[in-house]
């Protein structure tokens, strides 16, 4: 008979490399255990990206004054008065596993990389909301936002959220990412496409940590595009001002061979 092996057998054969993914794992699993159990069973903590905050490019175009490291109200910004730009339709969508609530975070790559849900915590809605939510504050600060259905002539902005969680590098750090792909139309022409990406470390390992990561790199990436959009949005064309062109935001970019990349 094949004698038993003892658990202490087992870990002190273990490679240490696969000692520490071990732990790792263990930590992570008491880390969504306590997030579970922290509150009533069957309770919920939402969460969102807090107030609205002005990123750094939109506020230097509107002439607001800007503290270093410190994020400017988008109140305070809009009551500048700064000069409007032409107007943009905006429209922000996301793959089905981010069309959600759930709150997602990432192993590291060395246990797959998979996309986990925490147990008991919640975004108060869909990230593609949230993040739709907080660019059409920004963008509104200089120029007027609609939505992809409005009749007016106007370019087009699609925003694909494709990624949006937080990664956890050990049991204790972690950071959230977020990653965007852009595009402008103008009517039915393409006029340029880019994928942006910014990360900001989580101040707690957990859901409440990563909520306010995500917030900070969702500032960061919306940032980055306002910057990215300066000097491409047209004022509207004669193509969309055609009373037989449709004014709705193209359903998908055109042929990748049409794209124009951001230099």
């Amino acid at each position: 008979m094949t004698k038993p092996i003892a658990a202490n057998d087992v870990s002190s054969k273990r490679p240490t490399g696969m000692r520490n993914v071990w732990l790792l794992c263990l930590g992570m699993a008491a880390l969504v255990a306590g997030c579970a159990t922290s509150s009533p069973p069957g309770a919920l903590t939402r969460f969102d990206l807090g107030p609205p905050t002005m990123p750094v490019a939109a506020a230097t175009a509107a002439g607001g004054a800007q503290t270093p490291g410190v994020a400017t109200p988008a109140s305070d910004v809009a009551a500048t008065g700064a000069a409007r730009l032409s107007p943009l339709k905006v429209v922000v969508s996301a793959p089905s596993w981010l069309d959600t609530e759930m709150m997602y975070y990432r192993l590291p790559a060395s246990e797959g990389d998979q996309a986990r849900v925490f147990a008991n915590s919640r975004w108060l809605a869909s990230p593609a909301r949230l993040f739709g939510d907080r660019l059409r504050s920004a963008l509104s600060v200089d120029r007027p936002v609609l939505s992809a259905g409005d009749p007016s002539a106007a370019p087009a902005l699609r925003v694909e959220i494709e990624e949006f969680a937080q990664y956890f590098d050990s049991a204790s750090t972690s950071h959230g990412v977020v990653q965007i792909r852009a595009t402008l139309f103008d009517g039915p022409k393409l006029l340029a496409q880019t994928t942006l990406r910014a990360q900001a470390p989580a101040a707690t390992a957990d859901a409440s940590g990563g909520a306010r990561a995500l917030a900070t790199a969702t500032d960061a990436v919306q940032t980055q595009l306002i910057q990215w959009l300066a000097g491409r949005v047209p004022p509207p064309s004669a193509t969309t001002r055609a009373p037989a062109q449709s004014h709705a935001v193209p359903a998908t970019p055109a042929a990748s061979g049409a794209a124009a990349s951001a230099r």
